[in-house]
């Protein structure tokens, strides 16, 4: 048992280039990185022998230091993911680089489905390394930007994260999956809520895709203000202080 907490604690050094102040060990840490990525639904993927899945955190145990991750869009890969000898798990939630390693994992069923339970990692890198401070975005009622698309056109996009440097969008829409970075958006127009609306020019920074479980393809476009104006950076910093004061006090403790 030593040599293989040893062996999984070697894999993770070598899977991240993360600085070792990132790295978490305790037990209580590591649970509330994966309650993170548990309460913010966020993407997973898991490696294993060559193959990959997409999934999320299902539910976190800290007392047992074990947690449960939803099984994959197809069945041979679930199949052979049990029997796997190294499982890595990689996610990106907000541009926070979440990366562990664990040994194994045993085929459960959860509230009726499939699903895979696996003891904690012995090392849990969470990083984040950001110019600007970002807050997720509300999703029942979310923000939008709209305005004209670089070749004619127009579109309307939900926003994903929100910072006094720029935004996060997603969309389905094949079109910005052949944008690339340096490209600028014009005159878009970002609808806040009840703080209102700005009209301001986005450069691409970031664009990348990712396949849902269901393996509908989406697309997340990193954006940054090309310049921000004092009403607009006042304005932004009120939203993304009102809404991670509101994102803390919805947030289990322990």
């Amino acid at each position: 048992m030593n040599a293989d907490l040893l062996l999984d604690a070697d894999l993770a050094e070598q899977t991240t280039d993360a600085d070792s102040t990132f790295a978490q060990r305790h037990p209580l840490q590591i649970a509330v990185c994966l309650r993170k990525l548990m309460a913010g639904q966020d993407f997973v993927t898991v490696e294993f022998n060559g193959r990959q899945i997409v999934t999320q955190v299902l539910d976190v145990d800290s007392r047992n230091a074990r947690f449960i991750f939803d099984a994959g869009s197809t069945q041979l890969d679930n199949s052979a993911l049990p029997s796997a000898r190294q499982l890595i798990f990689r996610s990106l939630p907000g541009g926070i680089r979440t990366e562990f390693i664990t040994l194994n994992a045993n085929p459960i069923m959860f509230e009726g489905l499939p699903a895979f339970e696996a003891a904690f990692p012995t090392l849990l890198h969470y990083v984040q390394r950001r110019e600007f401070f970002r807050v997720q975005t509300p999703v029942l009622d979310p923000y939008i930007a709209s305005g004209p698309y670089v070749d004619g056109g127009s579109f309307r996009l939900e926003l994903q994260d929100l910072s006094l440097g720029g935004v996060a969008l997603k969309t389905a829409d094949a079109r910005f999956g052949a944008l690339e970075s340096g490209t600028v958006l014009r005159n878009v127009t970002l609808q806040l809520g009840s703080f209102g609306t700005l009209r301001l020019d986005l450069e691409i920074v970031a664009p990348r895709q990712l396949t849902t479980p269901k393996g509908d393809l989406r697309f997340v476009i990193g954006c940054k203000f090309v310049q921000t104006p004092g009403l607009a950076e006042r304005t932004l910093q009120r939203i993304v202080t009102q809404l991670e004061t509101k994102r803390q006090r919805l947030t289990p403790r322990g």
